[in-house]
C-alpha cells in the first residue's frame, strides 16, 4: 500500500512541477523573443532564424525557470493534498510528513540531475553556438574586428591581443609573455597576425626576444606554426561578460591549462555553482513541504503559502549576491555557495518538523 501511495503523490508531485516548468520557460522564452525579433529580422533570418534563436537559448532559459518551478510547482502540489483532505487521511494512516518528503525526494534528486546535465553538458556549447551565430549573421558594418587590447592566461604564459575578428578566427598584434616557475619573465614573442587552421595558429611576421642569463636574444621568423590550447571557442566565450563553462573547462581555467581573462575567484565560483544549483533544488523541495498543512479550521492557510514564497525568493536572492561576492573574490567562493545553501536548508528542515507536529 505504501509503494502505491508513493507513487501516486510522485506523480502528483512530478505532473504539476513539470507543468509549471514548461509553462516558466515558455513565458522566459517569450519574453526573450520580444526583445531579440526585431534585430533577427532586421538580420534577414526570418522565422527559422527565431527558431534557431529559441533553440540556441532553450538551456538557459530551462535552468533559469527549474528552481522556481520546483518551489512552485511543490506548493501547489501540497496545497492540492491540503484542500482535498488527502493529507488527513495520510496522516490518520500514521505516516509522518517526514516519510512523505522522504518518498517524493526521488523526483528532487531527477531534476537536480537534469539541471547538472544542463549546465555542464547543454548550456557551454549552446552558447558558443550563440555567439558564433550571431557575429557571423550580423550585418557586415556591423561586424567590425574587436577592437582594444585584452589579457588572457593560457597555457602557454600571459597573452596581449590587440584585436579578434567576429569568428575569433583571425588575430592581430599577438603578444605572448613566457615566465618560469618563479613568475619571473624569460622571453617575449609576437607576431603581426594570427590565424586559426586545421587546429592551430599559423603566425606570420614572428619576433622573439629572450632572455639567457644577462644576455637578450632577439630572432625573427616569416611564419611559425603555435600549438596551444587556446581556441576561438575560448576566444567567444573570453568576450562574453560571464561566460558559461563545462566543469572540465573550468578546471583547467583554474589549473591555468586553458585560457581565461577572468579572476581565478570567477571560475571557482562557477565550479561550485555547477552543484551548488542542483543542490538548491532540495532546499526549494523542503521549503514547500509545510504547504500541505495550509488548509486548517483557523484560515491561516494564506500566511503558509506567503512566506514559503517569500523564504524561496530570499534563498535566490541570497544565493545570487552571495555569488556576486564569491565570483569578484569579496568572500571565499567556498562560504558563498555553502552559506545560504546550508542556512535555508536548515530552515525547510525545521519548518517541516514544525509541521509534522501540528
Amino acid at each position: 500500500m505504501t509503494g502505491t501511495l508513493a507513487r501516486y503523490l510522485l506523480a502528483r508531485l512530478g505532473g504539476t512541477t513539470l507543468g509549471v516548468w514548461v509553462v516558466l520557460t515558455a513565458l522566459l522564452q517569450v519574453l526573450d523573443l520580444l526583445d531579440a525579433t526585431t534585430d533577427i529580422v532586421q538580420r534577414g533570418l526570418g522565422w527559422r532564424g527565431v527558431l534557431h534563436y529559441a533553440g540556441l537559448t532553450l538551456p538557459a532559459e530551462l535552468v533559469l525557470a527549474l528552481p522556481l518551478a520546483v518551489l512552485v510547482g511543490s506548493l501547489l502540489a501540497f496545497y492540492a493534498l491540503a484542500k482535498n483532505r488527502e493529507i488527513v487521511a495520510i496522516r490518520a494512516a500514521g505516516i509522518s510528513l517526514r516519510r512523505v518528503a522522504v518518498w517524493l525526494l526521488p523526483l528532487p534528486l531527477l531534476l537536480a540531475c537534469a539541471q547538472f546535465v544542463l549546465l555542464d553538458r547543454a548550456m557551454p556549447p549552446a552558447e558558443t553556438a550563440m555567439l558564433a551565430w550571431w557575429d557571423a549573421t550580423a550585418p557586415q558594418p556591423e561586424t567590425p574586428a574587436r577592437q582594444g587590447k585584452r589579457w588572457i592566461r593560457t597555457d602557454a604564459g600571459l597573452v596581449s591581443i590587440g584585436t579578434v575578428s567576429a569568428d575569433a578566427r583571425t588575430l592581430t598584434d599577438l603578444r605572448v609573455y613566457v615566465r618560469d616557475t618563479d613568475g619571473l619573465m624569460t622571453a617575449r614573442w609576437s607576431a603581426r597576425i594570427a590565424q586559426w587552421n586545421a587546429g592551430a595558429w599559423r603566425l606570420q611576421d614572428v619576433r622573439t626576444f629572450s632572455l639567457s642569463g644577462d644576455r637578450l636574444e632577439r630572432s625573427a621568423r616569416a611564419q611559425q606554426m603555435w600549438q596551444t590550447r587556446l581556441t576561438p571557442q575560448d576566444l567567444l566565450h573570453i568576450e562574453t561578460p560571464q561566460p558559461h563553462l563545462s566543469g572540465t573547462a573550468l578546471l583547467g581555467v583554474i589549473a591555468g591549462q586553458r585560457a581565461g581573462s577572468l579572476p581565478v575567484s570567477y571560475y571557482r565560483m562557477a565550479l561550485l555553482k555547477l552543484f551548488s544549483q542542483p543542490a538548491g533544488l532540495f532546499v526549494m523541495f523542503l521549503l514547500a513541504v509545510p504547504a500541505c498543512r495550509a488548509i486548517r479550521r483557523g484560515g491561516e492557510g494564506g500566511g503558509v503559502l506567503v512566506a514559503t514564497l517569500a523564504l524561496g525568493l530570499g534563498f535566490v536572492l541570497c544565493s545570487g549576491l552571495l555569488a556576486a561576492m564569491g565570483s569578484a573574490g569579496r568572500i571565499a567562493p567556498e562560504l558563498a555557495a555553502g552559506v545560504p545553501l546550508l542556512a535555508f536548508l536548515a530552515v525547510g528542515i525545521a519548518r517541516m518538523a514544525h509541521a509534522d507536529r501540528l
